[in-house]
């Protein structure tokens, strides 16, 4: 269609407001019946298309200046002038594929020209290109009462005399939402009320529905605000650059002067200090592929393999919120398939960290209890674990809530400040490591304000590890007798798990496309997936096996060939019952509800399951009875790749959410271009990872050896004279002087 035809029927009826305007301009094509219409599947959609054309009626309260500068950039569009075709090519339009029927959700998302909206600027305008996200909502209106209710099963927003407050979350990603470019001026109220009162009610086969428009001004961009912001930095964001700037230069003193000085053998404890932050000393230690002496060679294989997964689960997951991609309905059948069942249900996959964990830790201390005759540093064994993952994790929390926001911009990029801003308010709780119980906000999966949803887990393990002392010590000390009241422990977590998936009616899993889970996905965070009582039998069970594999750790262990059949046999049917087991029950459209029994015994049990599953895999590796499998868990590529899976737990998602944020256009799904995303994003997380461990992780667990460990040739530190009383038979009053090999006990990622 040509302008030329389009704007005399526009301005018919002194049409005079500019969100009405352009919401006419972005829907012209549907009026003059393009094969687009084809493509409606009910009539309530089609009904949310044609309600937004404007009407000579239309209502609106914008302020005294919006008007005036609409009426400027009308005047201007009708002369053609370049800055204002600039502005009505900005805002967003129908796109075949774009809207679309899910059960009774409606998504359409079209985001317009988000760059060349804010570029809008001329010597001849008081005012700049404005880019705002309008948000849609269906009601559906009680014709006996007048009631409205919501068309869609996501949480709202909170109604405060009338006026819509949003609450931002995922869900402002799954409504339909269109771009509009506007003079800056006009503010977002503006564009909620004049959409508002545009398309009113509407009456369809009898049925009252209203539409709610929401533009938020988290949502609106310009070129000023960005460029300000950008320039803006408060105290606490100085105070961080200016810290991040100093490890910066020690990092770089200390591998220049490791280069000029390394070899000579007479340093000091002052260069010793500096030179744990070498780039050239960490990176050797980094990418060596010397393995451990304890023929744990396996272990670095599952920790990659298992870091991928996860990395692969969220950018799967975030890839298909609906207005990020243009044919969601093909990613959802995909998603539907029993291929794609180790992604759409492997939320189990970081109970092998917590297997790992448990492993670890009770591998170790155990043999250390043998070395030092039952001497149980508890003081030196909660610091080491302490040092070990807060300063990396503390450095990105620290650029969470500062620099975050500054890296970048796009149409949805208030999802990444919201998050920044809520870190601020809740650093302490992720620092003291307590943040899976401290929540400040509700919507705990689904909220910004849980800034680091992945966090949760390094909250979970710390815990863990702080109680892991009562399995471990009587273990060591009675045996038999610590390990029946460790397996009791076990059983007792699982009938606690048990009596709260019945008294909350849990779901066994979350499936993303099933409504009925998705309603109780934040229950479900709250009383499970996060609670470490509940994900705790992994762990429990990772301490039974380092138990076990501690006790053979020096013998020749010979297993009947039968035996070892039967356990990877069981081993692999536990693993594919867990990972493909819940398939049938997929589309609540075929299994609406799903018999309590199978739902109650999948959602306790399934990560113990999946953790015997890995743990019979460790075992068999580590004894001999691995076969390929252990050689290909064992190759040597896995050892440096293991060391970085810490800081690739901890950066993929920053990285995820900056790029979702900023994407300027969805795009259009295919088993390739997912490929594409998760393996860039893989990429790009590993080697941010390098960056990370080889700037911060490896620095602070030099440190840690040094200051702690000790170094008999370089440096004699003092005894030191830790004394804690367990019970009458065990006490320490002794001097206990750490050597290097005293405290390795290594986290599970």
């Amino acid at each position: 269609m040509s302008t030329s035809r389009l704007f005399p029927s526009l301005l018919e009826g002194q049409v005079s407001h500019y969100c009405l305007l352009l919401i006419s301009l972005f829907l012209s094509p549907v009026i003059d019946g393009l094969s687009f219409t084809t493509n409606i599947k009910t009539e309530t959609v089609e009904w949310f298309i044609y309600s937004s054309v404007p009407t000579a009626s239309a209502a609106s309260n914008a302020s005294k200046k919006c008007l005036q500068h609409t009426e400027e950039y009308l005047t201007a569009l009708r002369s053609r002038l370049p800055w204002a075709v600039k502005m009505y090519e900005s805002s967003g339009r129908l796109v075949e594929g774009l809207i679309y029927m899910e059960g009774s959700e409606i998504f359409h998302h079209e985001s317009g020209l988000f760059d060349e909206c804010l570029s809008v600027q001329s010597d001849g305008i008081p005012f700049q290109g404005q880019y705002c996200t309008v948000f849609f909502e269906l009601k559906l209106i009680d014709q006996i009462n007048g009631n409205q209710k919501y068309m869609s099963n996501t949480p709202r927003e909170e109604e405060n005399n009338g006026r819509v407050e949003p609450i931002e979350n995922f869900y402002f990603f799954q409504r339909p939402s269109v771009g509009f470019c506007l003079p800056s001026s006009c503010s977002a109220g503006d564009l909620t009320s004049a959409v508002s009162q545009h398309v009113g009610h509407r009456t369809i086969n009898g049925t009252n529905y209203s539409t709610v428009a929401i533009a938020n001004e988290n949502y609106c961009y310009t070129q000023e605000k960005t460029v300000f912001r950008r320039m803006t930095f408060d105290n606490l964001t100085i105070t961080v650059t200016f810290a991040f700037c100093l490890l910066g230069i020690t990092v770089a003193t200390a591998t220049v002067h490791d280069n000029w000085k390394g070899n000579d053998s007479r340093q000091s404890f002052a260069i010793q200090l500096l030179y744990c932050f070498s780039t050239r000393k960490n990176c050797k230690t980094l990418f060596s592929t010397e393995g451990a002496k304890d023929n744990l060679s396996c272990v670095n294989g599952i920790r990659v393999l298992s870091t991928c997964w996860i990395v692969l689960i969220h950018v799967g997951g975030a890839f298909t919120l609906p207005r990020l991609i243009y044919n969601r309905q093909m990613a959802v059948e995909k998603s539907l398939q029993l291929s794609y069942q180790f992604i759409t249900n492997g939320l189990f996959a970081v109970d092998t960290f917590f297997l790992l964990s448990g492993l670890l830790v009770a591998f170790t201390k155990l043999r250390q209890l043998d070395q030092n005759n039952g001497v149980f540093n508890l003081k030196r064994f909660y610091l080491h674990r302490y040092i070990r993952l807060t300063p990396v994790y503390a450095v990105l929390v620290a650029f969470i809530s500062t620099l975050y926001p500054y890296v970048g911009t796009g149409p949805d990029w208030n999802f990444v400040v919201q998050k920044s801003k809520a870190l601020r308010n809740s650093w302490w709780a992720n620092l003291m490591y307590i943040n899976n119980y401290v929540k400040p906000v509700r919507n705990w999966w689904t909220n910004p304000e849980m800034p680091s949803q992945e966090t949760w887990y390094l909250a979970c393990d710390m815990q863990m590890f702080l109680i892991s002392p009562l399995f471990i010590y009587p273990i060591w000390r009675w045996k038999r007798a610590g390990i029946i009241w460790t397996a009791f422990s076990l059983l007792v977590m699982l009938g606690i798990s048990t009596i709260v998936f019945v008294v909350h009616d849990l779901p066994a899993t979350i499936f993303w496309f099933r409504p009925s889970d998705v309603k109780k996905i934040d229950v479900y965070a709250d009383k499970h997936y996060s609670e470490t009582f509940a994900r705790m039998p992994p762990y429990v069970i990772g301490i039974l096996l380092g138990w076990l594999l501690y006790k053979t750790k020096d013998k020749t262990v010979r297993i009947n060939k039968f035996l070892v059949a039967a356990g990877w046999i069981t081993a692999t049917l536990l693993g594919l019952i867990v990972t493909y087991g819940m398939f049938p029950y997929l589309d609540e459209a075929t299994v609406p509800v799903i018999d309590p029994f199978i739902r109650v015994s999948y959602g306790v049990l399934h990560h113990s399951a999946w953790a015997i599953t890995i743990g019979w895999i460790i075992f068999a590796c580590t004894h001999g009875y691995g076969g390929f499998v252990h050689r290909f868990l064992s190759w040597k590529l896995f050892i440096p790749l293991s060391r970085l899976s810490y800081s690739v737990y901890l950066t993929h998602l920053i990285y995820t959410f900056a790029y979702i944020s900023h994407l300027r256009k969805p795009y259009y799904f295919t088993e390739i271009s997912a490929a594409m995303n998760f393996a860039g994003i893989l990429v790009i997380s590993f080697l941010l990872a390098f960056v990370v461990s080889v700037a911060v992780e490896m620095p602070f667990v030099n440190l840690d050896k040094l200051l702690f460990a000790g170094d008999s040739k370089s440096l004699q530190m003092r005894p030191h004279f830790f004394t804690w009383k367990i019970n009458k038979t065990f006490q320490i009053d002794q001097p206990f002087l750490l050597t290097p090999s005293a405290c390795p006990y290594e986290v599970a990622l």
